[in-house]
Order: C-alpha cells, then sequence, then structure tokens
C-alpha cells in the first residue's frame, strides 16, 4: 500500500505546482510529470486493488483503458496459429515520458486470456505487425513511426509468444489506417508465414 500512498501524495504536491506556476515552461514540465504519475498511480491502483475483486453475479465487459470504441480490448488465436490484439488505444508518443500502461495492459489482457482457458502460440521467429486506425483530424497525434512508443508493444510480448525482441527474432511492420477509429490492432505471426504473404503482394 506504501507504493500508492506514495504516488497518491507526489500527485497531490505536483498539482499544487502546477497551480501556483506563473511560468509557461515550468507548468508544461510539471503538466508532463503530472500526466506521467497519474499514469502510473493508477498501475499501483491495479497491482493492489486486483486481489480484492470478486466476481460479479452480472458481469460487465471491462474497459482496460478509458477509450471508448465499438468493440472491446481483446485477445484471439487464429486456427492458423496467428497472435490478434485490439487494443482500444493508440500507441504512446515518446517524444513525453512513457509510462508502463500500455504494456501493463497487454500484459493482462494476455494473462485474462490464458486465465479463462485460452492459449497462446509460441514462436522461436515472429512478425510483428501494429497497425493503428487513425486520422489527421486527431489533434496532438503522433504520425511519425520513429515518434511513437512502440517498444512497450514487443516489451509485453516478449517472453510470452517469444523469447527476446532482438533482430534475430522479430520482425516489425509498423503500419496505420486513416478510419478514425482510434484504436491499435496487434499481430504476431510465424515469421515464414508472412514473409510468403508479403512476397506475394
Amino acid at each position: 500500500m506504501n507504493e500508492f500512498e506514495g504516488k497518491l501524495e507526489k500527485l497531490t504536491r505536483l498539482t499544487k505546482a502546477f497551480e501556483q506556476a506563473d511560468d509557461s515552461n515550468k507548468r508544461s514540465h510539471l503538466a508532463n510529470e503530472l500526466l506521467c504519475t497519474l499514469e502510473n498511480t493508477t498501475l499501483s491502483a491495479r497491482r493492489y486493488y486486483s486481489s480484492f475483486l470478486k466476481p460479479e453475479k452480472h458481469g460487465r465487459e471491462a474497459h482496460i483503458l478509458p477509450h471508448h470504441v465499438e468493440k472491446h480490448c481483446a485477445v484471439e488465436v487464429t486456427r492458423d496459429g496467428w497472435t490478434h490484439i485490439r487494443l482500444n488505444t493508440l500507441l504512446q508518443s515518446n517524444r513525453q515520458r512513457v509510462t508502463g500502461y500500455i504494456e501493463s495492459t497487454l500484459l493482462q489482457m494476455l494473462h485474462d486470456h490464458r486465465a479463462a482457458g485460452g492459449t497462446l502460440p509460441w514462436y522461436d521467429r515472429t512478425f510483428v505487425i501494429i497497425t493503428e486506425h487513425t486520422d489527421r483530424r486527431y489533434t496532438g497525434r503522433t504520425f511519425d513511426p520513429d515518434n511513437k512508443e512502440w517498444k512497450c508493444v514487443t516489451n509485453a510480448l516478449k517472453g510470452v509468444l517469444f523469447e527476446d525482441d532482438d533482430s534475430r527474432t522479430v520482425s516489425l511492420i509498423l503500419d496505420s489506417v486513416p478510419d478514425g477509429k482510434g484504436f491499435t490492432e496487434v499481430l504476431a505471426a510465424p515469421y515464414f508465414e508472412v514473409k510468403k504473404t508479403w512476397i506475394g503482394r
């Protein structure tokens, strides 16, 4: 409980400092620090309070992340052994401080999939394809691939679907679809099957 309480105290201090700041650069720095701390506080709360949760008689589908779309977060393994994950948020920008929020959510989704009786494949070598469903009409979004925090995805999958996220084990494709829906698809598939698909294209 100390970890969670400590982060709540830090949030209070940062909020007061932000309200008292009279310089725009300082406020920008404090706002970034406050948002990062808030997300980490959420993770701490999840770790602590989840052990107290009991199944509800009429359970509702929970939104692990706060971005609502028409479908919920989901993990699916196809008959061909391809792992498909739908995450109802977009990737973070690495130009700001990045928390473990998305990585923790992915790990929780994979854990819940197994806990519900699902199985996950193991890939000796794999293609990981990350596709953002976004639109340039969204303000404040990051469109340059080198400014997107995609490493949290491969970090979450490492040790669960494949041994390591080095270049000998994982090949990566970053893609985007301009449909304005605001969610991210992650596909992990056997390397040579995807390679044949791309050669066919």
